[in-house]
């Protein structure tokens, strides 16, 4: 609902200041008063709050990539408000970065953490009726150019080295591959706080498992306008009375210990349901009832196995394979998300099998609603703190208040979350020191050693503590040992084996490529004459590390000339649509081809997160889902890869090859595995399909011999002469069905010759698209011979598969998801594209009258 005063209120208890906000840019230092700069009248913009600088400027229609330097600047956030008279609390989540706060002409605070929230008591500042609420954000450049001691080493990660000093988002400010973009403003949500009977000054909650039962500590501090007569815990409808203490400062102390019996767990989403807890404060004050809202938590077990350099995750003592992304702010620009694209990139992240997101330091701490989805969805969040790669000066008195204060109320904030099972010190400091020849003794300061960890033990002694990512090894780097970052299948351009041969043990970042996007975003970011390629336009969507000759669209380039056999640039140049085609999904394969890897039986690997999950701009970034939030190819692969049920292929050289049956779900799994052998893309020539039962969190693994009445060189290792099959196609079915739940490709020529077959004009490939009971639209395809990394064009729909082999002689269903209310079908771009075929088919539309259908090849 909204007052008069035209706030959004939430739950009586809170009004959002998001509405009526006015932004603008002046030079550093120009104004030092609200009232001097409402003086000079200088033009504004309107301002959507919690947002920044950037976002006011692209609502506009004024932002350009490049063409602005907000940390040059002042920049002026104002509102004109009324105070109601029963408004307690002015508070601010979160200001980016160093700002100064004015009710009028009176200075209310000064922030110098981004990652700080604030509240300021307006009974203290006289704050009330109509005023104006100014929040001045100071130039950073300015205050960077401050005299201050240098660093033991410097960084190519950023090109100022005393932002080291200051604690802001590194986003915007890393030249190579992150927008020039630097957040400034408000980005967090202000809000007023209402008077109310009962508060709670602060709370400390914790969760956890005692044998079968759920255990959760209370201490609340309360601060009451009447005496409390009584006080209630409430777990779901469970109710515990809280013992009730009044202390010499007149707050009110509320502890309990409450036991749950026979708890539900929490658990991954890929191993079982994500149990939660609803919590609830009930207070009795002058003969009123008050009930306050203290989230949700959820009980569950989290052990790491370190034995022998490992790094081994057990989540309610069952081993789990985590497998996921290094998340992104789903807007980089206003660095905040409504619920409600949150949501949607949530799902994205659950329906593709990953149960585990790493918050990186290099970014910024998400909001709460975050967390709470993660809680929801059942997926485990790996949390940076945010340092990144340089020498902290954590010895310096308020710089070290500063960043305790920033790690206690995140600790706070996000203390009922059974998500979070990871708390890491930092991104690549240890590493950074390491590899500019510092002494052992400089890797890990003391905060990283002792206090942070203590305040870790201290609010989340349920959560492992990690200093520093990567860590573990006799260098901070080794990738056999401990957390890697793990490029060796990427920036270092190693060959496939080197994914098994390294050793991985868990990887919290690897498998970064320039991930290219469909034509629909390449056609609305490119102008006449620009081109994908060389072009400077073009370019500045790539990313590159600092200093590097390189970027990752070479690392792209040389994965395509190796699985391919040609030479892509030039191929970009004699035929653009190829290129762009293989672009696409060689670093699908490469990937699948790495996680499938570390997920097989006898792999010392349990982890590994991809690096990243959304391009921070448009282009060909590192991400697998692009810009505006649509899944590119790599995604579709790797969906494949990590789903919780699923068939995986290794070529075992002289063993043959062996069929992964992967079971991370909490049921026993009985149905049917099957092995086909193909000659010439179309004819079969060898069968097998046996009962299989895997139990509930387990696998099984099998030669592909068991399958195969007699022996064939199905991985053509022995070589007695040319391959008797071209492809190798594993199924996996529910006992019972003849429609495959997951399927694995495999040729025995190595993906080189395997994915390379001629083009042919007619694959025998179909698609038609049909509404099924439910309303939702189903395509269902066919193809006579095998069709390669099949890619579903269907604007206004997102496929939940893509890029996917079909089998000769198969069919396919493809439910499409709306990415809009009441969306239909653009029939006439709609076609699938297979990547051995010379054109697109159009797809049918099964309501459509029988002479307008129309399967004819797409020149």
């Amino acid at each position: 609902m909204t007052n008069e005063a035209g706030y959004l209120t939430a739950m009586n208890t809170r009004i959002a200041l998001n509405a009526g906000w006015q932004v603008t840019q002046v030079a550093s230092a120009q104004f030092v008063l609200p009232s001097a700069l409402q003086a000079a009248n200088l033009p504004c913009l309107a301002a959507q709050v919690p947002g920044t600088i950037a976002s006011a400027l692209r609502a506009a229609g004024q932002f350009e990539y490049g063409a602005h330097h907000f940390d040059d600047v002042d920049i002026w956030f104002q509102c004109r408000l009324t105070i109601p008279a029963d408004a307690a609390s002015l508070c601010f989540d979160g200001l980016a970065t160093h700002a100064e706060i004015y009710w009028n002409d009176s200075l209310l605070l000064r922030s110098e953490n981004m990652f700080v929230a604030h509240r300021i008591e307006l009974a203290e500042h006289v704050v009330s009726g109509d005023g104006v609420l100014s929040l001045h954000f100071l130039a950073l450049n300015p205050l960077l150019a401050q005299k201050r001691p240098r660093p033991r080493w410097k960084t190519r990660l950023v090109e100022q080295q005393q932002i080291r000093w200051i604690r802001t988002s590194l986003l915007g400010r890393m030249p190579g591959w992150s927008p020039p973009a630097a957040p400034v403003g408000p980005y967090r949500p202000i809000w007023l706080e209402m008077h109310r009977p009962v508060r709670i000054i602060s709370q400390h909650i914790a969760s956890r498992r005692d044998g079968d039962d759920g255990l959760v500590e209370v201490e609340l501090l309360l601060q009451s306008q009447h005496p409390v007569s009584a006080a209630s815990l409430y777990i779901d409808d469970l109710a515990q009375e809280l013992s009730l203490q009044i202390l010499p400062d007149g707050t009110l102390k509320s502890t309990a210990v409450c036991r749950i019996p026979q708890a539900r767990k929490w658990w991954p989403h890929t191993h079982g349901e994500a149990a939660l807890y609803s919590l609830q404060l009930q207070t009795e004050s002058n003969g009123q009832l008050e009930t306050i809202a203290l989230g949700q938590t959820g009980f569950r077990d989290i052990r790491l196995d370190q034995n022998n350099g490992d790094f081994h995750l057990h989540v309610n003592q069952q081993s789990v394979f985590c497998r996921g992304v290094c998340w992104t702010p789903v807007d980089v620009l206003s660095l905040h998300a409504d619920l409600a694209a949150l949501r949607a990139m949530l799902t994205l992240v659950r329906d593709a099998g990953m149960n585990m997101l790493r918050v990186v330091g290099t970014m910024c701490y998400e909001v709460p609603e975050f967390y709470r989805l993660c809680d929801e969805m059942g997926i485990l969040v790996w949390q940076d703190f945010m340092f990144a790669n340089m020498d902290y000066p954590v010895s310096d008195a308020a710089f070290a208040t500063s960043i305790a204060q920033e790690a206690q109320q995140f600790l706070a904030r996000t203390q009922t979350s059974p998500c979070m099972v990871v708390l890491c010190g930092n991104s690549e400091i240890e590493q950074q020191a390491a590899m500019l020849g510092q002494p052992a003794g400089l890797w890990r300061n003391v905060f990283f050693a002792d206090t942070l960890p203590a305040l870790c033990q201290s609010w989340r002694p349920d959560v492992i503590y990690w200093p520093s990512s990567p860590s573990g090894g006799v260098m901070p780097f080794q990738v056999d040992t401990g957390v890697a970052h793990y490029f060796g299948v990427g920036a270092y351009l190693r060959p496939l084996q080197d994914a098994r041969r390294s050793g991985v043990r868990f990887t919290s970042e690897c498998l970064g490529f320039s991930n290219m996007p469909d034509d629909e975003l390449i056609d609305s970011m490119l102008k006449n004459g620009e081109t994908v390629g060389p072009h400077p336009a073009w370019k500045q969507g790539i990313p590159r590390d600092n200093g590097t000759a390189w970027d990752f669209e070479d690392v792209r380039d040389h994965y395509m000339a190796s699985l391919y056999q040609l030479d892509p640039v030039h191929l970009r140049s004699t035929d653009r649509e190829r290129y762009l085609i293989l672009a696409r999904t060689s670093t699908g394969e490469v990937m699948a081809a790495s996680i499938s890897e570390w997920r097989r039986a006898g792999s010392a690997c349990h982890g590994a997160l991809v690096w990243f999950w959304r391009d921070l701009r448009p282009g060909a970034g590192w991400g697998i889902v692009d810009a505006y939030g649509k899944p590119k190819a790599a995604y579709y692969y790797l969906k494949r890869a990590m789903a919780a049920l699923t068939v995986l292929v290794t070529d075992e050289g002289l063993n043959g090859l062996a069929l992964h049956v992967v079971n991370d779900t909490a049921k026993a799994f009985n149905g049917e595995l099957e092995l086909n052998l193909f000659r010439q893309a179309g004819t079969r020539i060898a069968h097998g399909r046996i009962h299989i039962q895997v139990d509930a969190h387990s696998n099984l693994t099998l030669q592909d011999y068991a399958l195969l009445p007699h022996f064939m060189d199905t991985s053509y290792a022995y070589r007695f002469g040319p391959p008797g099959h071209d492809v190798v196609v594993v199924n996996l079915y529910q006992a019972g069905s003849d429609a495959p739940l997951a399927n694995a490709f495999h040729f025995p020529e190595g993906l080189t010759q395997g994915l390379n077959f001629t083009r042919e004009s007619d694959l025998g490939l179909k698609a038609i698209c049909r509404v099924d009971d439910d309303g939702r639209h189903v395509l269902h395809l066919s193809t006579q011979k095998l069709a390669l990394a099949v890619a579903v064009h269907m604007p206004g729909f997102i496929p939940a598969d893509n890029y996917f082999h079909l089998a000769p002689g198969s069919s396919y269903q493809v439910r499409l998801h709306a990415t809009g209310t009441g969306s239909a079908p653009a029939r006439a771009q709609a076609h699938a594209q297979a990547q051995n075929a010379l054109a697109s088919v159009r797809i049918e539309f099964a309501d459509a009258p029988a002479a307008t259908i129309n399967n004819q090849a797409e020149q």
